[in-house]
């Protein structure tokens, strides 16, 4: 009777636990996958990897974004929020920051986010562009070349509200006159 009790109470915590981490790695499986990984990779590209970024959706309104998103908001305008993230400060004498903005639609809908990433050196720059194109290649595939030489991968979202299916597109695109890269998302 015991070991029939012990077996049954194993094996719900053996299931339980099993659940828990396939759960866990569908979450965050492309982005932890990603090889040596960059801090400004890792703490800027969070959330649920069934959001289009840092657990943000398009279609969803400005409102709803203010609730998810935690950097700093600087600018709110009828249709574009303006947020800046900041990295963890370190050693050097310039700061490492984010901007991020998005941009709503007539109908109060996001449907572009960008992100420039300002880092202090070219080193930097290069660590987070591999780990950039390794992560959405594993994410979406293999990327297509725009007219501008830009890495662009195609990627769709499930909308909460209307239960469609969406399509975007993820730009990764150098800054000009700075070290950093550009990420552009643009729904279709």
């Amino acid at each position: 009777m015991y070991n029939l009790r012990f077996n049954r109470i194993y094996s719900f915590w053996l299931f339980a636990f099993s659940c828990f981490l396939f759960i866990s790695c569908q979450q965050n499986g492309y982005r932890d996958a990603v090889k040596n990984p960059s801090p400004y990779f890792t703490n800027f590209f969070t959330g649920n990897e069934e959001t289009v970024l840092r657990d943000v959706n398009f279609n969803c309104t400005q409102d709803e974004l203010k609730k998810t998103e935690k950097s700093r908001l600087y600018e709110s305008t009828a249709d574009h929020l303006f947020y800046e993230f900041s990295y963890p400060t370190d050693s050097t004498a310039f700061s490492e920051y984010t901007n991020v903005q998005y941009f709503f639609n007539e109908d109060n809908q996001l449907d572009i986010i960008t992100a420039d990433i300002f880092l202090n050196d070219s080193l930097q720059e290069n660590q987070l562009t591999n780990n950039l194109n390794e992560y959405y290649n594993l994410r979406f595939g293999n990327p297509e070349t725009d007219d501008y030489d830009h890495n662009v991968w195609k990627g769709s979202f499930k909308d909460a509200k209307s239960e469609k299916r969406f399509n975007y597109t993820v730009a990764l695109k150098e800054l000009t006159g700075d070290y950093g890269v550009s990420v552009e998302y643009v729904r279709e």
